[in-house]
């Protein structure tokens, strides 16, 4: 066989051998897709979502929240907060502080931190502040603040006051200026 006849006959080997791999691979292809099973995905069984936590509300003050009170030596200036949670299972835990924020040495409790039910049409929580029945700090302005939240507040004295037990709970808070000078015995 001349060399012109090897290279004809190889020329030939490649055009049908190109020719029959390109027919296999488009064959392939088209048979791939047409036999292919579509299963359906199973559905994913959960325990049911929890409800989301949502931070209680106060919802009225006596006096306005923010208002500037003037109270008397000898008198009693009382402070009501309004409060509720969207979450009706929560318990509300309520704290009354004087002189907070923020916190300091003249920072105090005013009533020890109340326990309550909640109730989707509120509740009233108050504290009535003088210089004696908590005794204030002697100064002339002072700083009342309720923090209602949805979990117990943490007792540890290094504590901010408003830090809670459990860290997925929510506060809300409202203050007010008490004008009373407690630096003259009554």
């Amino acid at each position: 066989m001349t060399a012109k006849a090897r290279l004809s006959c190889l020329a030939r080997i490649l055009l049908t051998s190109r020719q029959s791999l390109a027919r296999h691979a488009v064959a392939l292809f088209v048979v791939s897709q047409i036999s292919a099973c579509v299963l359906p995905i199973a559905p994913e069984f959960q325990d049911p979502p929890a409800s989301a936590n949502y931070a209680p509300r106060i919802i009225n003050t006596i006096p306005p929240q923010g208002s500037i009170v003037t109270g008397s030596i000898t008198g009693i200036s009382p402070f009501t907060a309004t409060v509720t949670d969207p979450n009706l299972g929560d318990s509300l835990y309520v704290r009354w502080l004087a002189d907070y924020p923020p916190q300091g040495p003249n920072t105090r409790t005013l009533v020890p931190d109340t326990k309550m039910g909640n109730s989707p049409t509120g509740q009233d929580v108050a504290a009535a502040v003088s210089c004696t029945n908590v005794q204030l700090a002697p100064i002339t302005e002072h700083q009342i603040t309720v923090i209602v939240a949805d979990r117990p507040f943490s007792t540890s004295p290094t504590d901010d006051k408003t830090a809670l037990m459990d860290p997925v709970g929510f506060t809300v808070q409202a203050n007010w200026i008490l004008k009373l000078d407690c630096t003259v015995a009554p």
